[in-house]
């Protein structure tokens, strides 16, 4: 199993952009190899990129300098499933020279927050050991509430074909009182994945190791690692589960219903 990292602000370029040294403690994210993707604030400025927001940066063009999600979908607007899609895989006669080596990427946003979570892998392929999955927020909360019960309505990507069928929907709940977050998500093509029981942390944060992920109610994985973050007040959570393999790896994202 990979090793997730949780952070909080690092970096990418895009192109020949001007970079600032702007940060923002508020970021907070993970990747489920830090090998390939990094999380932190974002710090570059030009084009249609602005430092301090959300941000993301690939082993392909330099990891520590991150974009932000935003710019990124000047580049990829949202499909009708509402993920940003950006298919540079290396050797791609379709990219841009400037673009040729950044892989695959499959991301989305939660509701209207700087808030996002998604896919990468060198050419698609979520069998490969590139295949990564990551969330980045801005304004992560540092505390939760002891008592009361929330639930999520969630979307993961894994493996995302373009096709509504492939992401996958459900429910998460948070019960503070617990210090607890349950729950699964399933998509039509068979895939269910189960966070297991996650623990709260006092800082907003969330970890678990026992999620599974099965294929038509059977088992393929277990012993998942999970990292997640609350955002906003508790409005929003983003995550990500890291199997074995890195093909059940799925990455999430929802608001509070």
């Amino acid at each position: 199993m990979k090793k997730l990292q949780l952070v909080s602000a690092m970096t990418f370029v895009f192109g020949a952009l001007a970079l600032s040294n702007a940060t923002n403690a508020a970021v907070v994210g993970a990747s489920s190899n830090t090998s390939y993707v990094q999380i932190a604030a974002s710090d570059v400025n030009g084009g249609p990129h602005t430092s301090g927001l959300a941000g993301i940066s690939i082993e392909a063009t330099g990891l520590g300098t991150e974009v932000d999600f935003q710019g990124l979908t000047a580049y990829s607007p949202a499909d009708a499933n509402g993920v940003n899609q950006l298919n540079y895989a290396y050797d791609s006669e379709e990219a841009p020279a400037t673009h040729a080596s950044l892989g695959v990427f499959n991301f989305a946003q939660v509701g209207t927050s700087d808030v996002w979570f998604g896919e990468w892998s060198k050419t698609g392929d979520t069998t490969a050991a590139s295949h990564t999955v990551y969330y980045s927020g801005a304004n992560a909360d540092t505390s939760v509430p002891t008592a009361g019960t929330a639930t999520y309505t969630v979307v993961g990507i894994n493996n995302y074909d373009g096709t509504a069928a492939s992401l996958l929907n459900g429910t998460l709940t948070a019960d503070f009182a617990a210090a607890t977050l349950t729950g699964n998500m399933a998509n039509t093509n068979g895939l269910t994945v189960d966070i297991g029981t996650a623990s709260i942390n006092s800082d907003a944060s969330v970890t678990g190791s026992d999620a599974t992920a099965s294929i038509s109610v059977i088992e393929v994985a277990s012993a998942g690692d999970v990292s997640a973050q609350f955002y906003n007040g508790q409005a929003d959570l983003a995550g990500l589960v890291d199997f074995a393999d890195t093909q059940y790896d799925t990455a999430f994202g929802g608001s509070k219903d």
